[in-house]
């Protein structure tokens, strides 16, 4: 069957307006794809590490040092100089006393759900290097950590010897607070059942 002129030329029309528009389209998605890659550059290497920022989450030593250095450098000649050092960092210290050769020091820590032992630990590692450099004689602070309540739910030791290397830059205040946190011992408590076990 022939087609007629007028037929031709509509099918030739709307072939032509079909081409227009694909062309048209692909031209604006080439922008579209362009603007996404100059925002967006291809990913060449795998894994992709670098374009990730840091998390902002510190290093356990990190917060240890950080605390030794503010109490490290106080002059605190007895064992009540260090009680009042660290009552101004909000450390409350239920007794400390001489117990043989150890400084047994007990103090509550009401931070501990969202500071943990670190940041208290620290502190008493400055204080007691700077105990020491003011020529107190001891062979070790031995440290009582309370609850609330209070009750004793963890302990931690700064041995002479450490404070005295960190004191003559044997150690640094890392190196320092990586020994003393090491002897760091805590008990967990086992989540109370409210339920009659017959029931």
């Amino acid at each position: 069957m022939k087609r007629s002129a007028s037929e031709s030329a509509d099918q030739t029309s709307r072939r032509r307006l079909l081409q227009t528009s694909a062309v048209a389209a692909t031209v604006g998605l080439a922008g579209c794809i362009e603007e996404m890659g100059t925002e967006f550059p291809q990913n060449t290497e795998w894994p992709v590490s670098e374009r990730v920022p840091d998390l902002p989450v510190r290093e356990r030593i990190e917060i240890v040092e950080e605390r030794i250095h503010e109490l490290a450098e106080e002059d605190i000649a007895g064992p009540d100089e260090l009680v009042s050092a660290l009552e101004e960092y909000d450390l409350t210290v239920e007794s400390i006393e001489r117990d043989r050769d150890v400084l047994a020091l007990e103090y509550v820590n009401t931070d501990r759900d969202d500071e943990g032992d670190l940041h208290d630990v620290g502190l008493l590692a400055g204080g007691y290097a700077a105990l020491i450099d003011g020529g107190f004689e001891a062979a070790a602070l031995g440290a009582t950590i309370l609850d609330d309540a209070p009750a004793s739910y963890g302990s931690a030791t700064v041995e002479t010897p450490w404070a005295v290397e960190y004191n003559h830059g044997e150690l640094t205040a890392a190196e320092y607070g990586e020994h003393v946190a090491g002897t760091i011992e805590s008990q967990r408590y086992e989540p109370e059942v409210g339920v009659d076990p017959e029931k």
